[in-house]
């Protein structure tokens, strides 16, 4: 019986050097879509490095706006942290004081105790968000000022750098990486420590609706029944 499959009448070597042509074929098109991806990765590397080069060759400019802009952010970020902790440390003595004056009642001294811890936390955490805004606002002067001991230290025949100075001669490169970088970054995170516990005491169940106080009443109300001692009469 006949048959138009050639390639079972072709001896098998030759059906193996097709194969094999086939094969290196589809490696050599495999490594030259390789060698285009790598070309393209290696041409924006290198556009990124001449970017690089070109602006730690431009005095800083556009860089020193943006410390400034960060630096008032920072400021801002501050006086609301500083009347934020005033605020919270008033309501810890308050409460403080108002544990010292209730007698005889386990709830009311519950209730006031546990207002009385959040607001001891509401007291270290804004500190720590206005000292991070602080570490912000005086992150350029420490450099000013680290810049000035090494040229005391180093002997150099060069005039103090005074404040507001702290950054002269400097390209953007220099002030990008060692400035704007870490100052915008503890701006954010000390933003997200403040805004967050704000938000934190604003949708609590007290905070968020008035039926949220007599739940607390009766959460301590409960615990205070679990407190009591059992009545000896009672069988």
């Amino acid at each position: 019986m006949l048959t138009d499959d050639t390639s079972a009448t072709r001896p098998s070597r030759e059906v193996d050097d097709e194969i094999v042509v086939i094969e290196g074929g589809a490696l050599i098109g495999s490594r030259s879509s390789n060698t285009i991806g790598f070309e393209k990765w290696w041409g924006q590397h290198r556009a990124w490095r001449a970017r690089l080069v070109e602006q730690d060759r431009q005095p800083a400019r556009y860089s020193l706006i943006s410390v400034q802009r960060t630096t008032a952010v920072a400021r801002w970020l501050l006086g609301m942290s500083s009347a934020a902790t005033v605020l919270a440390f008033a309501i810890y003595i308050q409460t403080y004081l108002s544990i010292m004056s209730i007698k005889d009642d386990c709830v009311s001294q519950e209730f006031i105790a546990n207002a009385n811890l959040n607001a001891a936390v509401a007291v270290v955490v804004f500190l720590a968000s206005g000292l991070l805004a602080l570490l912000a606002i005086t992150w350029p002067a420490g450099w000013g000022i680290g810049r000035n001991l090494l040229r005391s230290m180093k002997a150099q025949n060069l005039p103090p750098l005074q404040p507001g100075q702290d950054l002269d001669g400097w390209s953007e490169f220099h002030v990008n990486g060692r400035v704007v970088f870490w100052q915008k970054t503890v701006v954010v995170l000390s933003a997200l420590i403040f805004f967050g516990l704000i938000f934190r005491l604003v949708f609590t169940p007290i905070g968020d609706k008035p039926e949220g106080v007599r739940a607390e009443l009766h959460k301590f109300e409960l615990r205070c029944l679990q407190r009591q001692p059992p009545d000896p009469g009672y069988s």
